[in-house]
């Protein structure tokens, strides 16, 4: 991949230059070998899952194209352009695994014709290194001839120059399929096929792909290196193809993309001072001030509730934005929900749902996170101190290395993690005596661990049979941190929504921002079949503690 995080295929393959550097010792053991072996299998299985994926997409594409050709054509055209130089490049790669197979595995009378020729008198070999198991070849620990055909170190004394003729080729490949994209997604899209310098840093030097890749390297290693190029070329092809897709609907206005959001100071608040909290929507006009309707007591709210008792109005809002404040006094857990109305373009006030919920927890009388001697990363965490014979006042709470300790007055503080921190966090509790002396009270440790992910829904549920109209009345995707000491608000910024209508193929296939399912989308899912799959996935959500990946939500439409 270019560029952002460590993709998994790119631990993979850092994973197997370890093991070639054991096999440089030319001593590889049948252990080794199997789990060459293994490996391959599961790679072989995942491009035929892949080669599967695509037809799908390709298929509901074509559907596509045949109820709207004007619309759908010029995305189709390239979806199909795109699939024939991913066929054309995977056969080449193929090519390159038979005649390593062929010529390491029968003898150099073969080099000629595979390396250079095809030919209708080369098929049943050809069969045959298609076919034949992995674990059955015999040079499988060969590394000479699979070197001498790959030529890493380009020495005019070789004859072939396998490694250099595709490094070309990803590189042409690469090329042509960004043409293919828009510039926003030219920027965006992570390609596979790197063959840039590597460092390896057991030889403490920088290798160009060829070398660092197929240097005494042996034919299974080789074999299983080729066919992770397969996975990505493959999984290019998908990633672009399902972009194009959603290039169909993508200059169609949508004021859905608004969304109610709630941003609270904090979500855990001492008895006696103010819980915080910032309503808005994401976008605003200048000139329109939103309505605001909140109840609280509640976890959900319907649009008919809005005139009821019990309903606060609040229509006070600065650039978008509504000032919600509540005293609090009792301890427990408080919801609340509501709806912020906004106008469309058509002069109409349009419904956005949201709901969120605070705590409120009693001060204690020992240094704690709250009952236990544990703290969050990435988010605040309320301690008190306090000590026998001395005032609040008198009381300072120290340490905390690896994180943001704030005092907020009256021996109570908010201590935040930093959100790498993983060694336990040490506090002392200092006394300033009558005489100004201080005094060490004592010391506390506290263990540091991750807030646990956001369990996310979509019409209150994420598994099992969905109605159309509850996705219609509630297609929005709530995110909330359960069975967990503190209440996080947690909100979902973005997800892929797919729909498959049996054999009507892919339906939807949409990458969104936001929480909300499109209306656009709605519309197809009420003209999808009865047993259709929903599924959301790549979900992020987003809280006080970062963004994190959620897990998918799979459904069938009743």
């Amino acid at each position: 991949m270019s560029g952002g995080k460590e993709t998994p295929r790119q631990k993979m393959i850092g994973m197997m230059y370890l093991f070639y550097t054991a096999l440089l010792a030319l001593n590889v053991s049948a252990d080794i070998l199997n789990a060459f072996v293994l490996v391959n299998d599961s790679m072989t299985q995942t491009n035929n899952n892949f080669g599967k994926k695509n037809e799908v997409l390709m298929t509901a594409f074509a559907n596509q194209n045949m109820n709207n050709p004007k619309k759908v054509k010029p995305y189709y055209d390239k979806a199909k352009e795109v699939k024939r130089i991913s066929d054309i490049l995977v056969a080449d790669i193929r090519h390159v695994i038979d005649t390593l197979i062929i010529v390491t595995e029968f003898g150099s009378e073969f080099t000629q014709d595979f390396v250079f020729e095809v030919g209708d008198d080369r098929d049943t070999i050809i069969d045959f290194a298609h076919n034949i198991p992995v674990a059955f070849l015999t040079a499988k620990d060969k590394f000479n001839t699979p070197m001498r055909l790959l030529n890493p170190e380009h020495k005019i004394e070789y004859s072939y120059d396998l490694s250099q003729r595709l490094k070309n080729k990803f590189a042409a490949y690469n090329k042509e399929i960004l043409n293919m994209l828009s510039d926003e997604d030219k920027k965006t899209i992570q390609l596979g096929l790197n063959t840039e310098e590597v460092y390896n840093s057991i030889a403490r030097e920088w290798q160009d792909w060829e070398y660092n890749s197929f240097y005494h390297t042996v034919l299974v290693a080789d074999i299983v290196l080729l066919n992770k190029y397969v996975s990505e070329v493959l999984n290019t092809e998908a990633e672009v193809i399902g972009t194009l897709y959603s290039y169909i609907d993508a200059k169609s206005l949508k004021f859905d993309a608004i969304r109610a959001a709630v941003i609270p100071v904090s979500n855990v608040v001492i008895a006696g001072s103010d819980y915080e909290a910032d309503i808005f929507v994401a976008a605003y006009s200048a000139t329109e001030i939103p309505k605001v309707s909140i109840k609280t007591g509640a976890d959900t709210m319907s649009i008919s509730e809005i005139s009821n008792d019990g309903i606060i109005q609040i229509h006070e809002a600065t650039n978008g934005i509504t000032k919600f404040k509540v005293k609090t006094g009792a301890t427990g857990e408080f919801t609340y929900a509501g709806y912020i109305q906004m106008k469309d373009a058509d002069g109409n006030y349009k419904p956005y749902y949201f709901n969120s919920s605070y705590q409120v927890i009693k001060p204690t009388a020992t240094v704690s996170a709250d009952a236990v001697n544990v703290v969050y990363r990435g988010i605040p965490n309320p301690l008190s101190a306090s000590a026998p014979g001395f005032t609040n006042d008198k009381i300072r709470l120290g340490g905390g290395s690896g994180g943001k300790l704030v005092s907020k007055g009256g021996g109570h503080y908010m201590f935040t993690p930093d959100r790498t921190r993983r060694k336990d966090v040490k506090f002392s509790v200092n006394a300033t005596k009558g005489d100004g002396s201080t005094q060490n009270m004592g010391s506390f440790t506290f263990r540091v661990l991750p807030v646990p992910p956001a369990v996310v829904r979509l019409a209150g549920i994420n598994e099992g049979s969905v109605s159309k109209g509850a996705l219609k009345s509630q297609g929005f995707l709530t995110a909330k941190i359960e069975n967990f000491l503190f209440d996080l608000p947690s909100t979902v910024v973005e997800f892929r929504i797919m729909v498959t209508g049996g054999s009507r193929g892919m339906l939807v296939n949409k990458k969104v921002k936001g929480n909300k399912i499109p209306a656009d989308v709605i519309k197809k899912i009420y003209k999808a079949p009865k047993g259709s799959m929903v599924l959301v996935n790549s979900i992020k959500t987003r809280g006080k503690d970062g963004i994190k990946e959620a897990s998918s939500i799979t459904l069938t439409l009743k």
